[in-house]
């Protein structure tokens, strides 16, 4: 399905039924198949609703990024919202889309019943450790392509998938050459998105000490094995800051905890959303 909103073409699917979810997919130059089939488990308690970003997926691609932001990307995500006719949502937001959900969550926080925040992190400033990481549980060829896909990023579509086709290991504690095949086939690749997010984005982006207004109940979700954004980067700089969030490790996974330890995630999830309307009426 598709919607017009905020001057874009937005791609997106729903599955399920209940209170609305909005998941936001990582990358950027990513979209929203990674998540599936396992994240589709939810639709017995909610309705998820996924989206590829602006530029990324099968959603329109800008002719010209300049102006692109953190801000526009969050703007989208609440006139999703809207066009579906929901008042308040809980927000998914993993790995990059974790970023714009704290965005989104610093801006609209009054349109939200609750967040997640999935493997992510307030700030890209420890660059060392991502190499190092990559470098000591990879071969050489793997850490160089990390290396050089970070110093010289390219904007072919084709350039993106060869690069996380090659270092798609790094993301799990236990890779499974059938589920990365399986990711990488579904996956429509935008090297544009990539590009732009991490040359001019990036570079920009904190939310260090922005954190402390989000007053939602916010789960705060971490792969005891992530190389790239661990959680003493990510989730334990996130949740001291939130006043009602609480933090779940998931200790045999890496970047994609719903993946590798699917019935556990599916727990956690269900069991923190089943809470929410209690919060709400403390």
């Amino acid at each position: 399905m598709r919607a017009q909103v905020n001057g874009t073409d937005l791609y997106y699917e729903t599955v399920g039924h209940g209170p609305p979810m909005l998941v936001m997919h990582g990358g950027l130059g990513l979209d929203h198949t990674y998540f599936r089939p396992w994240m589709d488990q939810l639709g017995d308690t909610v309705e998820v609703i996924y989206y590829d970003h602006r530029g990324n997926g099968r959603s329109e691609r800008p002719a010209d990024w300049s102006g692109i932001n953190h801000e526009t990307w969050a703007a989208d995500a609440d006139a999703l919202r809207a066009y579906l006719g929901h008042e308040k949502i809980v927000l998914f937001g993993h790995s990059y889309g974790g970023f714009l959900a704290m965005e989104y969550a610093t801006r609209y926080g009054d349109r939200l019943r609750g967040l997640v925040l999935s493997c992510t992190t307030p700030c890209m400033d420890y660059p060392e450790v991502i190499v190092g990481n990559a470098l000591a549980r990879s071969t050489p060829e793997v850490g160089e392509a990390v290396v050089n896909g970070l110093s010289s990023l390219s904007d072919k579509d084709e350039d993106m998938a060869a690069l996380i086709g090659t270092i798609i290991p790094l993301y799990f504690n236990r890779p499974d050459p059938e589920v990365m095949a399986q990711l990488g086939a579904n996956t429509h690749y935008s090297g544009p998105a990539f590009a732009h997010a991490f040359s001019t984005c990036v570079p920009n982006y904190s939310m260090v000490g922005k954190l402390g207004g989000i007053n939602v109940p916010t789960l705060v979700i971490s792969g005891a094995d992530d190389w790239i954004t661990p959680t003493s980067h990510g989730a334990d700089r996130i949740t001291p800051e939130i006043p009602n969030a609480q933090l779940a490790v998931f200790e045999r996974s890496g970047h994609f905890p719903f993946i590798e330890e699917t019935e556990q995630f599916m727990q956690v999830m269900r069991d923190w959303l089943g809470k929410l309307d209690e919060w709400s009426d403390q």
